[in-house]
């Protein structure tokens, strides 16, 4: 036991280090850009130019290239990845009672500082991998992706969210939450791999119930949750079964509201939050007083996922067995003005992202591709990009906030695990051709 202790303390040790190189690396790199790039604060006229920043701009015309990659270390049962990982896992794991089904990953996310990603999958399993060293070098090898830890969850893992203002640099905004089924909301620290907090809701039976969708309020002082016809809200700072309670309809009975399994969630920058139902509905909601402000319905198949155009305009929905996403104006008709192609016959959900600039639309599909819109324009789209980057299902899509990169990462369940010919459960990162562009900010 104290060797494994010491060992799991040295590989910790060791992904500390890597990590903080990788951190220098791109801090140097990204200092030197800046300090070539930016223009310098003049005074024309008198008057004092206003401050500028720099926003990355894919150029998606260009070939992406493979920066980082798991390889086929989870390309088996559910068993033996949790014996490859055993070290790296924070629980202890009975190898003896684990499922022979297949590992597949189910979605990954950016820190918002970018320097690491989460990642959840069929095992139960939410891992953490650092940012590949080798983000600005075009020609290196393909860096082999290992977990920095893992922390095996009771139960599925339904969500799991960052904390908004997570910063490498101050080690108390390094945490992110998860939600388990039949397991309170927890609040982990990223450095120790050890929970801060948790917030429950229990039902009648004195059972806990996992939310199935978890998001911090990007001010990250609230956690907002998503139940059936209910969206609990849970202030960060005060742990435990106290949240405000938001009824998504009258009544059980009603056929007002929003009725359904609350299963997404995503906020814009006006005051309004979305909210997707596995009902086939959607509604927006005000962040002050929690009033229905909009619904939108005439959709198939249970919402997946929703987000915010960058300007607030626009509401991009996906469906599960659907082949599209979907683009709605919720400014003027409220109806939908176009819809993406995107294969995507599968009851697993298909995450999609935008690019830092909010001008394109990336999205993987469930035979493999990678595909790209550019949606800059008002009330229409262009495909810029279809490339295949995995041998199965991409089941999630996430840009660097901060750096020129993206994730991806695919798998799938496999009825007959043993007679598959093409199995590919990996986590891939890549290295996104563009430029970075100036803006002032409007005063």
């Amino acid at each position: 036991m104290k060797e494994n202790d010491q060992q799991q303390q040295t590989i910790m040790e060791e992904n500390g280090e890597r990590e903080q190189r990788v951190q220098e690396t791109t801090m140097e790199e990204n200092g030197e850009r800046e300090q070539e790039e930016q223009p310098m604060a003049m005074e024309e006229n008198g008057q004092e130019q206003q401050p500028t920043y720099s926003v990355f701009i894919p150029d998606f015309n260009k070939d992406l290239s493979l920066a980082s990659s798991s390889l086929d270390r989870y390309n088996d049962s559910i068993r033996d990845c949790l014996e490859k990982d055993l070290d790296l896992i924070q629980q202890n794991v009975n190898l003896q009672d684990q499922s022979e089904q297949n590992n597949f990953f189910k979605n990954t996310k950016w820190a918002p500082d970018g320097t690491c990603l989460l990642t959840n999958s069929a095992d139960d399993v939410v891992r953490l991998f650092s940012l590949p060293s080798n983000v600005y070098e075009e020609s290196s090898e393909t860096v082999t992706m290992i977990p920095n830890f893992g922390i095996r969850e009771g139960e599925s893992v339904y969500d799991f969210d960052w904390y908004p203002l997570m910063n490498s640099q101050d080690p108390d905004s390094c945490c992110f939450i998860t939600s388990v089924r039949d397991h309170p909301v927890q609040l982990w620290d990223m450095k120790t791999a050890s929970v801060m907090a948790s917030y429950s809701v229990i039902d009648h039976c004195e059972r806990y119930i996992g939310p199935n969708v978890i998001t911090f309020h990007p001010d990250g002082s609230k956690i907002y949750c998503g139940y059936e016809n209910m969206i609990e809200i849970f202030d960060v700072h005060r742990p435990g079964n106290e949240s405000d309670k938001i009824p998504t309809i009258p009544t059980r009975k009603s056929r007002k509201g929003q009725k359904g399994i609350i299963s997404c969630l995503d906020f814009s920058l006006d005051g309004l939050y979305a909210a997707g139902s596995y009902s086939q509905s959607i509604a927006i909601y005000d962040q002050v007083n929690h009033e229905l402000c909009l619904k939108l319905v005439g959709f198939t198949g249970g919402t997946t996922q929703v987000k915010f155009s960058k300007d607030g305009n626009y509401l991009f929905s996906a469906s599960r067995h659907a082949n599209s996403i979907l683009c709605w104006d919720i400014r003027d008709s409220a109806n939908i003005l176009y819809e993406l192609p995107r294969p995507g016959k599968t009851n697993q959900r298909i995450h999609f992202d935008f690019d830092p600039s909010g001008r394109h639309i990336i999205t993987g599909d469930q035979f493999g591709n990678l595909i790209a819109y550019d949606i800059s324009l008002p009330n229409e789209y262009k495909l810029i990009k279809s490339v295949k980057a995995h041998d199965d299902l991409i089941s999630s899509v996430s840009f660097n906030p901060v750096y020129p990169i993206m994730a991806t990462c695919s798998g799938q369940r496999k009825f007959n695990f043993e007679d598959e010919e093409v199995i590919d459960n990996s986590l891939r990162t890549w290295r996104v051709p563009g430029e970075y562009e100036w803006f002032n900010y409007v005063a």
